[in-house]
């Protein structure tokens, strides 16, 4: 892994569908608080999408974190491959007791269908920048995705992906040098591309009312890939969930990670701190 996320942190693997899923273990369990799961996005990884989120929670509770993997021999990923490869490494590392879930992006697609299927095991759940069903906004954009990937054209490539993860008020503050290094160029991975190609097709309409746990809700104010109105959709979808909004892209690990934090902190907390429905006020300085 290409980030230390903690001093101590213990790594595992567990074997899913002929791919080797490497997961991470920090932070000592709590008492009152079940151990914190996390699942990245959409060509992300543990370092990637969780490297403050990680050793920060580490610092009050348990926290594990996976990094999905493509599964062997496989030409179209589907939403179980991945629900599959998070319930192994759930079993493996935490095979008693109650869980937290948070899901990032396609992660949060993958968290929600988790709980919904193992509402015995899933208490409490966070789903930042998640949707239910992919619509004709963000099949345009996986359109151009496709584009720009089969061209081979990387500074087209950069451009369209600075222009889609991170929200219009980010962007406008910061110089091309300064995005150079919050988000240095690179290109799409075999992997990726199957991930852009299952978020076509995600569809959870079938399931996300099954979901049980009490449930923060997280969307961005500017995010383009997943609009705000995914996010208050599952808000509504959900009967024991509540919503807060942060003022940021896509990119919230990158724009307002300590933001985030804070409000993923206050709800794992105390989860039932607001009652199901609220739309949780911002912070005032």
């Amino acid at each position: 892994m290409p980030v230390h996320l903690t001093t101590e942190v213990e790594e595992g693997a567990v074997s899913v569908d002929g791919a080797e899923v490497r997961y991470y273990v920090s932070g000592r369990p709590h008492p009152t608080r079940p151990p914190l799961v996390l699942v990245h996005g959409t060509g992300g990884s543990t370092a990637t999408h969780f490297a403050m989120l990680f050793p920060m929670v580490a610092t009050r509770q348990q926290v594990v974190s996976l990094d999905l993997a493509e599964p062997a021999g496989v030409s179209a990923l589907t939403l179980e491959h991945l629900e599959r490869q998070v319930g192994a490494v759930v079993d493996e590392a935490l095979p008693e007791g109650p869980i937290s879930l948070l899901g990032y992006s396609l992660g949060s697609v993958v968290a929600a269908s988790y709980a919904a299927h193992h509402a015995d095991r899933v208490e409490n759940l966070v789903l930042v920048a998640g949707w239910i069903k992919t619509d004709h906004q963000q099949r345009l954009r996986n359109d151009l995705y496709q584009f720009l990937r089969k061209a081979g054209d990387p500074d087209a490539f950069r451009a369209y992906s600075r222009l889609f993860a991170f929200g219009v008020p980010f962007l406008a503050k910061r110089s091309p040098e300064d995005m150079d290094v919050v988000a240095p160029p690179g290109r799409p991975s075999t992997f990726g591309a199957l991930q852009m190609d299952l978020n076509r097709t995600i569809d959870i309409s079938d399931r996300v009312a099954d979901i049980a746990a009490t449930t923060l809700v997280v969307g961005g104010t500017h995010d383009l890939m997943v609009p705000r109105h995914h996010s208050l959709a599952l808000f509504g979808a959900i009967d024991d969930a509540r919503y807060a909004e942060i003022g940021s892209g896509h990119s919230v690990f990158v724009e307002r990670p300590a933001e985030l934090l804070s409000i993923a902190e206050n709800f794992l907390s105390h989860p039932r701190r607001h009652p199901a429905g609220t739309v949780i006020p911002p912070a005032q300085p």
